[in-house]
């Protein structure tokens, strides 16, 4: 009769030491997870830039004076290098860094307001 109470008591403690570990678990990942993601997200942008600028460098040469067919061809050869390593964001964000990558380029050539 007693070795009922001690299982039930013992199954009801370890219920519950479970419960606080999962909740205390679910906390420190909420807290963490945005540290993580922003660091990743300060490297990912990094690269990012480095492959704009190389898909600017790429147009430079192979679509000399080419307008916005080079851009686009930037764009394109952007989204492909970013889909070979993992990375998804946005068109808008795409062309934006390769935007940014001319601006560096052609830092001179840009009429400040």
């Amino acid at each position: 009769m007693i070795e009922q109470y001690i299982t039930t008591i013992s199954l009801s403690v370890i219920g519950l030491v479970t419960i606080g570990a999962l909740t205390l678990g679910t906390a420190v990942y909420r807290k963490l997870k945005p540290l993580y993601e922003a660091r990743f997200s300060v490297e990912q942008r990094n690269r990012i830039g480095q492959l704009a600028g190389d898909a600017y460098a790429w147009v430079e040469r192979n679509y000399a004076g080419a307008g916005a067919e080079k851009f686009r061809e930037a764009v394109k050869y952007l989204t492909i290098k970013l889909d070979q390593i993992g990375v998804s964001i946005k068109p808008e964000e795409v062309e934006a860094a390769v935007q940014k990558a001319w601006e560096e380029f052609n830092s001179n050539k840009i009429k400040s307001a």
